[in-house]
């Protein structure tokens, strides 16, 4: 940043305390221009306080729906305005995505004058659950939430990107707590699906990225932090987005003018690089004359690449979780628009996988009938990551919120095994031939479990997995969640696999139903392990936990013919009666299995 352009900016603004002006990281935005919508709620606080700096604009497209997708636009003012989103890129950014069926969202945030880092992002975090907290009254799809900024706009969209599902860090010697306390609906998630940065400062600890650009004394960043990069470099460090980066950040796009002469365009081509070497979706676009904002920056074009990057994010999306799993095959949780309302988790790299050496499939049913396998994404992902592709009921978490919708249906586990089967057998298909149709293990946790037997009589199903869970009889139906499906006592005969139990023990809720249909099961054979942490299990701890091990093996001996996982439940002295609190009981033909 050149010194007398910054000089300029801070004689104006320390100035003034509250109405401060518009403008850019050194820039100016484009002035109010009338939009075309069909809702427009202005000043709305978002915090509850009544505070001027704590409101928002929202915008509804014109062409009316039930829920619009939605984008928070941030405007850029080098950190030092409370009060102009009014003006944040109204004529170029927002027009575009309210054309395109995008709800907006413009906010005020806190100034640099008015508190120092990271109120800002706190800020910017109270907007996104706002917008979850207030999802029905404005019409709002939380399935997609998206921030987008200009300058240091697109610093704050950048971070909330970059930062999303972290809510306290350690930078150094300091600790960090980026989600604050804004606003009434704290239980709500600040996690975003996507971002777009447009010409916002990334690395805070080299704004001139070692090009020697004469940044100046008292930098905007300077005053924001109330420091100076070398008496405190962690400071800067924890303004910087790009040290957040990892493999679990959502997709992110980038603009940044060749010619910017206020945020320096190495700073989005770094930014671009260190996303692509975590693995993070993203793209970027480089104009040869666009400068710090202006009409080369935001040519139809440009604006186009946005909406396209949202929409096939919204479209087809995906999440990488706890970096991929421990696994050889690093995975992805991912929807497909030919599977509707299901969740695939799989290696992201296929090329490992033929006709020799196939993936076996594993279809799962969610747990409180939940149509999403929120609950279970870090044991399914982990699993996914071990060789396998995972077919779960519902939609893609696509943040760590508790699921609120729809139950989910018993049929979709078959139409799980149909359209694998129809993948495997398709030339156009990226799973020709990789997948292993003749070893298919269904399992469900819950009400996932008595859909899971429910579907019991399938003839693919190769074996079965029920987790906390098991059939009610006529003496305890009554305590059934309505919803549930309630296959009889007598659908146990229908099981023509080997089956196991995997139990929270007996403060699981489900270990009556689940040991008494184990002790009924005499036909096939049948397993029941306890480990004693109750009804919910271990699925939501860092890759699944203890449950995971347990499915793991068993999964290996039915699926993949492995004998050392076999010997997790061989033997008297198998692996399971040797794991802390672990425990196991086997029915007459599973003792006779090798």
């Amino acid at each position: 940043m050149k010194k007398t352009l910054l000089s300029t900016i801070m004689m104006c603004m320390t100035s003034i305390a509250i109405a401060q002006p518009a403008g850019g990281f050194g820039g100016l935005q484009a002035p109010q221009v009338k939009l075309e919508t069909s809702q427009e709620f202005k000043d709305v606080n978002y915090a509850g306080d009544d505070q001027a700096y704590h409101t928002c604009d929202i915008y509804l497209p014109k062409q009316e729906k039930a829920t619009y997708p939605v984008v928070i636009h941030i405007y850029g003012s080098a950190w030092f305005s409370n009060s102009s989103k009014g003006m944040a890129d109204l004529g170029t950014i927002v027009n575009s995505l309210l054309k395109a069926g995008y709800a907006v969202v413009c906010p005020n945030h806190r100034s640099s004058m008015d508190a120092k880092w990271p109120a800002q992002i706190h800020d910017i975090r109270a907007v996104i659950r706002f917008v979850r907290g207030e999802a029905a009254k404005y019409k709002f799809d939380t399935q997609f939430i998206a921030t987008s900024g200009f300058s240091s706009g697109g610093h704050l969209a950048s971070m909330a990107a970059t930062t999303s599902g972290t809510k306290q860090t350690k930078v150094g010697t300091i600790d960090i707590d980026l989600e604050g306390e804004v606003g009434s609906y704290l239980k709500e998630s600040s996690a975003v699906n996507a971002a777009c940065d447009w010409s916002g400062p990334i690395d805070l600890t080299a704004m001139d990225c070692g090009e020697g650009m004469k940044m100046g004394e008292n930098s905007p960043e300077d005053v924001l932090l109330n420091s100076k990069l070398a008496k405190e470099p962690d400071k800067y460090i924890s303004l910087s987005a790009n040290h957040y980066v990892d493999p679990n950040d959502p997709p992110i796009i980038i603009f940044h003018g060749d010619k910017d002469n206020v945020v320096p365009n190495c700073q989005g081509k770094a930014f671009f690089e260190t996303l692509k070497a975590a693995g993070v979706k993203t793209e970027a676009t480089f104009p040869a004359e666009g400068n710090h904002g202006g009409p080369a920056m935001y040519t139809e074009e440009n604006l186009q690449k946005m909406v396209h990057f949202l929409d096939e994010v919204r479209t087809n999306r995906s999440r990488i979780i706890e970096n991929g799993g421990t696994g050889q095959y690093k995975a992805i949780m991912k929807e497909d628009t030919t599977l509707p309302e299901h969740t695939i988790f799989v290696p992201q790299d296929l090329s490992a996988f033929s006709a020799e050496k196939p993936l076996p499939v594993l279809v799962w049913g969610n747990g409180a009938c939940a149509n999403s396998p929120w609950e279970h994404m870090n044991f399914l992902n982990e699993i996914a990551s071990q060789g396998y592709i995972v077919l779960a009921t519902g939609i893609i978490p696509m943040t760590d919120d508790w699921y609120k919708g729809p139950m989910s249906r018993s049929e979709q586990q078959i139409e799980s095994i149909d359209w694998i089967i129809a993948q495997n057998a398709d030339p156009a298909s990226p799973y020709y031939q990789k997948i292993d149709v003749k070893n298919i293990c269904v399992a469900g946790m819950s009400c996932g479990g008595l859909q899971t037997l429910f579907n019991c009589a399938d003839p693919r199903i190769s074996c079965l997995m029920i987790c906390n869970s098991g059939l009610f009889n006529q003496q305890n139906a009554n305590q059934a969640v309505s919803g549930m499906p309630m296959p009889p006592k007598e659908k146990l005969k229908e099981i023509h696999t080997p089956i196991m139990y995997l139990l929270g023990g007996e403060t699981d809720i489900a270990y009556g139903n689940g040991m008494d249909d184990f002790h009924r099961i005499d036909h096939v054979p049948a397993v029941a392990t306890n480990f004693p942490v109750g009804h919910g299990g271990t699925y939501r701890e860092p890759h699944g936990g203890e449950f995971t091990i347990v499915a793991l093996a068993w999964l290996n001996w039915q699926l993949k013919g492995c004998k050392e996982a076999a010997k997790m439940f061989v033997g008297k002295d198998c692996g399971i009666s040797k794991r802390n609190k672990w425990t196991i009981e086997k029915n007459a033909k599973f003792e006779k299995l090798k």
